[in-house]
């Protein structure tokens, strides 16, 4: 029987004592222990795309075994919640395969996918990124005018009627409003119907209680935002708020991706952790969805353009959980560089790619390091979407997927990230479309991919 979210509270307050440095310290030893034990090093791979499927089980099994082992831990007790094998097992196979979201015309379905698979992928095309309030709306009804649009997440803003968001008043306010820009800005685009998914402008539970009306505010076909945090931990605040939506029926979403250079390690470490983190977030918050895979700390930081092995990570996390269990994923488009640049473009086609032939489904392309309202247009969500379909027209298989990939990264490995320009500087929001310049970067790119082989409709 899969856990109760009570019983996740109840351990929490009851579990064994343990400071955060020795749960941080434990951890790392635990996933040195099991990537020897389950031979995964990926420090040799010279894939870009994983192609063993033994290798995907092994991290799937390390994963499982550090849950058991270890379990996880709550920040806001100082204390770690255990989970049994029969409990870790059961909520594997509870997982949802897919769920429905939205209502009326706009309803959809969101599905795992397949790795190597024929189908379209769901989509996700923006937000999760910081606008000005001026620009909310607007931006809002742009993204859902994009046909293949499945969900959109929130957006934060600084101030709220030209005042700074600072305590728990104002961010309960400033998330109503959140959600108002989110409703209204769908209305716009002529579906009103379509599923929204809250971003959290706090982790109060205060900020989350507020949006919740079927009236008003989330209504219980759409989602909210309740990601694990980094090193398999938990918190009070969350766990409150996934209680009530839960019983509602919202959907949650998870950010479940390991960082390499964190206390998990190197890139086979963090995609263990990733693999963790995915079941842990369904069994303490029970989120649906999950966005999950490895990510490098000089592109969270958007520092330099970093690839392999991380694209081989991610691959071997997409794989784990496709070929173990039912949980939906997507991958993250988060480039380090900046907007109107081909640099940008590029990062994207590899995501989109990649994504794709792993059968994940696309979560919001947005710059990894976005100053404000400089995050993303439309454009890069649909050219993200036009990629993803060209590989799918090109019936890639992981070996040439990755080959293919090697070609793309090879002159843009360890570029610094580009600097760009704002979503005002760059994208006609008025007549959703890009300003010339920005038309010209992306033709460019566009012949470039299909000079690789891809052919665009």
């Amino acid at each position: 029987m899969m856990i109760d979210l009570v019983e996740v509270a109840e351990r929490s307050r009851t579990g064994v004592k343990m400071a955060s440095r020795d749960w941080e310290l434990g951890l790392f030893r635990k996933i040195q222990e099991l990537l020897k034990e389950h031979k995964l090093d990926f420090s040799k791979a010279e894939e870009f795309i994983n192609t063993d499927n033994s290798m995907a089980d092994a991290a799937f099994q390390a994963a499982v075994d550090f849950i058991v082992d270890m379990g996880a831990y709550c920040i806001s007790t100082g204390r770690i919640i255990r989970f049994s094998e029969a409990e870790v097992k059961d909520a594997i196979k509870a997982a949802p395969k897919q769920i429905v979201m939205g209502e009326g015309k706009d309803v959809r379905i969101f599905k795992q996918g397949k790795i190597e698979g024929r189908e379209p992928p769901n989509i996700c095309p923006g937000h999760h990124a910081p606008f000005t309030e001026d620009l909310g709306m607007m931006v809002v009804k742009n993204f859902a005018q994009i046909p293949r649009t499945d969900f959109l997440e929130g957006f934060n803003f600084p101030a709220v009627d030209g005042v700074e968001i600072l305590g728990p008043p104002l961010e309960a306010y400033a998330s109503r409003k959140q959600v108002a820009y989110l409703r209204e800005g769908i209305r716009r685009a002529g579906k009103p119907g379509l599923a929204i998914v809250y971003y959290p402008i706090s982790t109060r539970a205060s900020s989350f209680l507020s949006v919740l009306s079927q009236e008003c505010g989330l209504r219980s076909t759409d989602g909210v935002l309740f990601t694990l945090l980094p090193d398999v931990k938990i918190e009070y605040d969350y766990l409150t708020s996934a209680i009530i939506y839960d019983q509602h029926g919202f959907f949650g979403v998870n950010g479940a991706f390991g960082i390499v250079g964190g206390f998990c390690g190197g890139p086979d470490g963090a995609a263990v952790e990733s693999i963790a983190r995915t079941i842990v977030g369904w069994m303490v918050y029970h989120d649906k969805i999950h966005y999950p895979g490895v990510e490098h700390m000089l592109t969270l930081t958007a520092t330099k353009l970093t690839f392999h092995p991380i694209n081989y990570a991610r691959s071997v996390v997409y794989q784990a959980l496709n070929r173990n269990s039912n949980h939906i994923y997507m991958e993250w488009d988060i480039p380090s560089s900046e907007l109107c640049t081909e640099e940008n473009l590029w990062e994207s086609a590899v995501r989109s790619i990649e994504g794709t032939i792993n059968g994940a489904n696309l979560y919001a392309h947005r710059v990894s390091r976005p100053r404000m309202n400089a995050g993303q247009t439309p454009l890069e969500a649909e050219f993200m979407i036009e990629v993803s379909d060209a590989t799918l027209k090109a019936g890639l298989k992981r070996g040439d997927g990755g080959e293919l990939l090697k070609k793309m990264t090879k002159p843009l490995e360890g570029r610094n990230s580009a600097p760009g320009k704002t979503i005002q500087e760059c994208y006609d929001l008025v007549h959703h479309r890009p300003s010339a310049e920005y038309a010209a970067i992306y033709d460019r790119v566009k012949k470039g991919l299909t000079d690789l082989g891809l052919e665009f409709e």
